[in-house]
């Protein structure tokens, strides 16, 4: 593979990207930009690669258009030999600054760099120079729960908890249980009980038999009904504002330990 150059092209012999990331519509004020070029230049260089004895932009888009729109005749360029050396080079680089990224942020930018390596995470590992583990975590996070993505992204929940969350085999309990991670600040560890014991329920539930009728017994049983108390504060009092309730048994126990003191049963 030859070593890319560094050269000044004339700006008729370089062509816009065959799928830009971004619409002209919505790239930024161009004029400013131009402006900018005008009084100093194209200060960092576009990335092209040859395509027919002619050079298509693989970074820089938008300085070509604001170059173009200040007139100039000739743009600095990094050409490379090929469009799969100019991405690689261009993944490294953007690789160098995305240490602000928050891990959505990161994610999609691993998804739209796995693109350009015809999906090989362990090829986009390599070129990130990140644990292939890591990588394919972050990607994880779009194919999981809508919800869970957005609670991460706007930091309500950490991304261990998003992590075991994507994990719930039940998708109503994964949503009960992100609000209480999210109301409750929980940590990893105990988001990883929570997925642990409501999985294993769910399994329970699927492979139990349905239980047979009782076989009716001729002998009347008169019940006595036990007060009514309250699960939380045991008490029996003031019953006509109590109201009745559905909770799921491995929920209720993810309630009593969130009251943080022993419930009455």
């Amino acid at each position: 593979m030859k070593k890319p150059l560094l050269r000044e092209l004339s700006i008729d012999v370089v062509d816009d990207p065959a799928s830009p990331q971004r619409s002209a519509a919505n790239m930024g004020d161009l004029e400013e930009l131009a402006r900018s070029i005008t009084q100093v230049g194209v200060i960092e260089p576009i990335v092209v690669a040859t395509r027919n004895g002619r050079y298509e932009v693989v970074a820089g888009h938008r300085r070509l258009l604001a170059a173009k729109l200040a007139g100039l005749v000739l743009v600095p360029c990094v050409v490379h030999d090929t469009f799969k050396a100019a991405e690689e080079a261009v993944m490294l680089h953007e690789n160098l600054h995305r240490a602000d990224l928050n891990p959505v942020d990161e994610a999609r930018f691993f998804s739209r760099l796995l693109d350009r390596v015809d999906g090989d995470t362990e090829r986009l590992a390599e070129l990130l120079r990140e644990r292939r583990d890591y990588v394919e975590s972050r990607l994880a996070l779009l194919s999981g729960d809508a919800d869970v993505l957005a609670a991460l992204e706007r930091g309500a929940i950490a991304i261990g908890v998003a992590a075991e969350l994507n994990l719930y085999e039940h998708p109503p309990t994964r949503r009960a249980h992100l609000q209480l991670a999210e109301q409750g600040g929980a940590k990893t560890a105990m988001v990883r009980e929570w997925r642990k014991e409501a999985n294993r329920f769910h399994q329970l539930q699927l492979t139990s038999e349905p239980a047979s009728p009782p076989a009716a017994d001729p002998t009347p049983i008169v019940a006595v009904p036990d007060p009514f108390k309250c699960y939380f504060c045991g008490s029996s009092e003031f019953i006509e504002t109590m109201e009745q309730v559905y909770i799921h048994k491995p929920c209720k126990g993810l309630l009593r330990s969130a009251l943080g003191r022993a419930v009455q049963e």
